[in-house]
């Protein structure tokens, strides 16, 4: 046996991280052999950027309850038959993420909170953030109803014993989904956010908004997207799928013509103008819209372009719309490559693509980042 391959006792039981038999480097050449064969034909696919580090890196967990014939259950979704596995801690996830989930498991039967049980019951699952760079946690609690009876309590006792937990909110789900977050929010203590640093810039990310989960290779990412832009304070940049507005804002913070985005999720958008503002950019202009929907103004110039969609890709309509920009730089920052391949595809015929480079977001698993230069042909 390889003595470099990462060793975790749950790997069997758990089924999130599907690489754990290779060691890191094997690891590495399977995602870079998939990365050639998806994209190889559109130029070269410059040598895979490690994640450094390859464990604890990831920034949020989320911890399933269930009570089923009278036993609490809880631990991480196991997507291969939906049920959950059982674990005390995760080698991936920053070590504090995985004490907190401890001392909120023992927590939960001492102060006699409700499990659902797919019927009835309050607690689904738990949500904890960390910025890492500033230390701050969130903490929220996902459940049948929104707000249940022993919240307050709870809250005051972890925020007794953890100073740096500032935000802790619960948040309403009452669909089949097991992890969906986007029903109604209510804060319990704190302020409602944390803060982090990323790439020089303060950024405000509440619980339901999206934020990169390895914030080491984040930082790797969004730098060598930002040297392939090449930003001046005359262009007018967009940032399409722009979330909390961080890759449009720390790009430019040194100046820029106008920066917009866009993106479907409300609270997200709040959050990017608020994130603008506190890094002292001014002449901005978010949108909350879907990207099937989202119609520029073809009067309108951008010279830069940044595109960072979910795993399905961009909208056809929506590259349909890129197509009629001409941007000068389109940089396409996609975590699937097979829906990359398909979306450059769909682009040749107006755009060149210059460089590609993978970049290591997701150590343990199969996904791979990737950030591309893409100039009007």
């Amino acid at each position: 046996m390889n003595k470099d391959i990462r060793t975790c006792k749950y790997r069997r039981k758990c089924g999130a991280c599907q690489t754990l038999n290779l060691s890191y480097e094997e690891e590495l050449s399977l995602k870079m052999k998939r990365e050639i064969d998806l994209l190889g034909r559109f130029g070269h696919v410059q040598e895979i950027i490690p994640s450094s580090p390859s464990e604890h890196y990831r920034n949020k967990a989320q911890y399933l309850f269930h009570f089923n014939h009278g036993k609490m259950i809880s631990g991480l979704y196991r997507s291969s038959d939906g049920k959950i596995a059982e674990i005390d801690h995760c080698l991936m996830e920053d070590r504090e993420l995985s004490r907190l989930y401890l001392q909120i498991r023992t927590m939960i039967p001492q102060k006699r909170v409700r499990i659902f049980d797919g019927k009835k019951g309050d607690l689904r699952h738990i949500m904890i953030r960390k910025g890492i760079h500033t230390g701050e946690v969130s903490v929220t609690f996902v459940t049948k109803n929104g707000l249940f009876p022993q919240a307050e309590e709870i809250a005051e006792e972890l925020m007794k014993h953890h100073p740096n937990i500032v935000c802790i909110t619960a948040v309403k789900n009452d669909s089949q989904t097991p992890l969906w977050m986007n029903g109604e929010e209510y804060l319990i203590r704190g302020r409602g956010y944390i803060n982090d640093i990323l790439c020089g810039c303060s950024f405000r990310i509440p619980p339901k908004a999206f934020y990169q989960i390895n914030p080491y290779s984040t930082e790797t990412l969004y730098q060598t997207a930002f040297e392939y832009a090449r930003i001046t304070t005359s262009d007018h940049v967009l940032d399409a799928y722009c979330g909390i507005g961080t890759i449009g804002i720390a790009a430019c913070k040194d100046g820029c013509a106008s920066l917009d985005g866009f993106d479907i999720n409300h609270d997200s958008i709040s959050v990017a103008a608020q994130n603008a503002e506190q890094n002292g950019i001014r002449n901005y202009q978010y949108t909350c819209i879907s990207d099937s929907k989202c119609i520029l103004d073809k009067n309108r110039h951008f010279d830069v372009v940044f595109a960072d969609p979910p795993r399905a890709g961009c909208d056809r309509r929506f590259i349909s719309t890129l197509l009629e920009l001409h941007a000068n730089r389109l940089i396409y920052i996609s975590c699937n490559p097979q829906t990359l391949s398909r979306d450059l595809n769909m682009m040749k015929k107006n755009y060149k693509t210059e460089y590609i480079q993978p970049v290591d977001m997701f150590p343990g698993t199969t996904h791979v980042e990737t950030v591309c230069l893409l100039t009007h042909s």
